[in-house]
């Protein structure tokens, strides 16, 4: 009997692994545009009130200004926020925006002891004019 299908060629394993790896980059990359276009699509009818906290900058107005030293740290980063004095080292949990300004929410790591108040919904916010230059 004669073979009427060769047989199958296989892909070196290193080829395979640079495949894959391009296809996940490619479907990640659809994803956030995909996200982007649906947070671009909810400003349009309810805008993120100033001081709400959410996880990608997508989820905000267009428009604000950053005014930090190089770009906005990404969700997760640690940074030294300096307030009243004291640089604090803090993890960024979220953003938010106030006055035309994108704003970081994050948690500091070891806070300062201050007389016991109400906490405000705007403690965890701070701008880039609050982050200690670090050398």
């Amino acid at each position: 009997m004669k073979a009427t299908t060769r047989p199958a060629r296989r892909i070196p394993t290193a080829r395979l692994e640079r495949v894959r790896a391009k296809a996940a980059a490619a479907a990640q990359a659809r994803e956030a545009a995909f996200l982007a276009r649906q947070d671009a699509l909810v400003q349009l009818v309810s805008p993120t009130p100033e001081f709400q906290a959410v996880p990608r900058l997508t989820m905000l107005p267009g428009g604000l200004h950053w005014s930090g030293q190089g770009q906005a740290p990404q969700v997760g980063a640690t940074v030294t926020v300096s307030r009243e004095g004291h640089n604090q080292p803090a993890q960024v949990k979220a953003y938010c925006h106030a006055a035309g300004f994108l704003g970081l929410v994050v948690e500091v790591q070891q806070p300062v002891k201050r007389a016991s108040r109400k906490p405000s919904p705007r403690a965890g916010c701070v701008f880039g004019s609050q982050l200690a230059l670090v050398a």
